[in-house]
């Protein structure tokens, strides 16, 4: 096979890029979508600067998130076309009362839920999501409190506000039950555990309620949190993936964070570099994400939500530069192995928050999303052969978006040196990234400028492409930094 370029000694740190292997998925172009929690927009239990943790929540209370903010909705609507998840720990502790006389339909009493969501609140979450081009999933509450004595799950809240979405033509197309629920036992307790094969039962009477009053939406469960290494505790997925009473439509949803914050019970275990860069790490969700879809039977498998470290992430790398190597390298396993959307927790909010929850400023991973909806296109190529020294270069290929004329290269370099690599075509773009003070930095350079906003409002534009020195004619070959990445577009 003939390359451009210089002969490379493998002794040296340069690698060869070879693009021809075909098509092996598509993903649609809302692929990577995001979070808003619903604690965050009540004002509930969430990540502050507080460490304690009850109930799998934080301790202490927030204002609620100003979804009326101009510059948040400017800053999330160059991340369209995406879905927004409202969901999270406190979905299951939620009744909805949009109307006064839904007041009969809620469980028990009003007491028992811990929040309600009110007709103005419910218009400020679909506003939201209409202005800034979002669809959303919304997260059904399957806690304690939806339960009858049997323990199945009772739809009559949940029944009123499906109808009303559809009867008002709000922007949400699919409906997921209940959040995490293989961790009830930890959330809720014991004895509010929910089987398999309960949970199954009730999503076959989710479903059918979906497709009844909201036809064209998705049902989506369960949720099911899985760990890097020990996979899903409290299995659930298997018994609910293989029900008989599934339909076709339906979607398998899975949670996944690969390390743990300080404020986590392990606090111990909690994030660093070192552990989230690890080859081998990295690697692990492709596991999980292979296993889930060969339980799926070829229903779609959309990972609800995943950030960087649980419970918020961790401060000062969560939101950081460190954590866009992950997110990017994550994104690309996830689109080969067949997932079909990822919802990145969250778009704002905690450490973990693409934007900073105080004034929306965008943080690595901000930037890393958006160079990712700009140029990675629909479809998903097999990974390039790459021909080199050691295995801390990796590289994911897509068709260009949105043209599709060309092909996207994501390249990842996990070495501590600088990388050259050389393609069988001439690139004809160069994103190349990397941080501007160390792994932890929160500032990053774009083919060594530092990036701005303009990179955003003014994408495309001659005088953006000219500052940032993305079209700049060059050899056939790239040089990586240590610890960057950089996308390619190549004829």
């Amino acid at each position: 096979m003939r390359y451009s370029g210089e002969n490379m000694s493998s002794k040296e740190n340069k690698y060869r890029i070879a693009l021809d292997g075909g098509k092996v998925a598509g993903v649609p172009p809302d692929f990577l979508s995001l979070t808003i929690d619903i604690s965050l927009i009540l004002g509930g239990h969430w990540w502050g600067e507080g460490k304690g943790t009850s109930k799998g929540v934080a301790k202490e209370r927030v204002e609620p998130l100003d979804l009326g903010d101009a510059r948040l909705a400017r800053l999330a609507r160059e991340l369209a076309p995406a879905m927004l998840r409202i969901g999270g720990t406190e979905a299951d502790r939620t009744g909805y009362r949009v109307k006064k006389k839904w007041a009969s339909t809620l469980a028990a009493s009003n007491s028992s839920y811990e929040y309600l969501i009110d007709k103005k609140l419910w218009k400020s979450v679909n506003a939201f999501a209409r202005k800034v081009g979002f669809e959303i999933l919304f997260v059904i509450g399957a806690g304690p409190m939806t339960r009858d004595g049997a323990g199945a799950w009772s739809s009559g809240n949940a029944r009123k506000l499906i109808a009303y979405a559809a009867k008002k033509k709000l922007p949400i197309t699919a409906w997921e039950l209940g959040n995490e629920v293989n961790g009830y036992p930890f959330v809720h307790g014991f004895r509010n555990r929910v089987s398999g094969a309960r949970y199954a039962e009730d999503f076959a009477d989710f479903s059918r309620l979906v497709r009844e009053l909201h036809p064209g939406a998705r049902a989506v469960g369960p949720g099911s949190s899985v760990w890097p290494v020990f996979g899903e505790v409290n299995p659930m997925l298997p018994a609910f993936a293989r029900s008989a009473k599934l339909s076709p439509t339906d979607v398998v949803s899975w949670h996944y964070y690969p390390q743990q914050s300080g404020r986590a019970f392990l606090a111990d275990r909690r994030a660093t570099e070192k552990r989230l860069l690890a080859p081998r790490r990295l690697d692990s969700v492709r596991k999980h994400a292979r296993s889930l879809r060969a339980l799926a039977g070829g229903r779609e498998c959309w990972m609800t939500e995943t950030g960087h470290a649980l419970y918020g992430g961790e401060s000062g790398l969560s939101d950081s530069y460190c954590s866009s190597i992950w997110w990017l390298d994550q994104l690309g396993v996830l689109a080969r192995e067949g997932t079909s959307r990822v919802f990145r927790q969250s778009l704002t909010g905690a450490d973990y928050g693409l934007l900073d929850q105080a004034g929306f400023a965008p943080r690595p991973d901000y930037y890393a999303s958006f160079l990712w909806k700009r140029l990675m296109g629909p479809d998903v190529f097999q990974s390039p052969k790459i021909e080199g020294p050691d295995n801390r270069l990796r590289a994911y290929r897509h068709s260009s978006a949105p043209s599709g004329d060309s092909s996207s290269v994501l390249l990842i370099n996990l070495g501590k040196r600088e990388a050259r690599v050389a393609f069988e075509g001439f690139p004809r773009e160069r994103y190349i990234v990397s941080p501007r003070r160390g792994l932890r930095s929160r500032d990053i350079l774009m083919n060594g400028i530092p990036v701005e906003e303009d990179l955003v409002f003014s994408w495309a534009k001659k005088r953006t492409i000219k500052k940032y020195g993305i079209h700049e004619a060059g050899e056939p070959f790239v040089e990586l930094p240590a610890y960057s990445y950089a996308f390619i577009v190549i004829d």
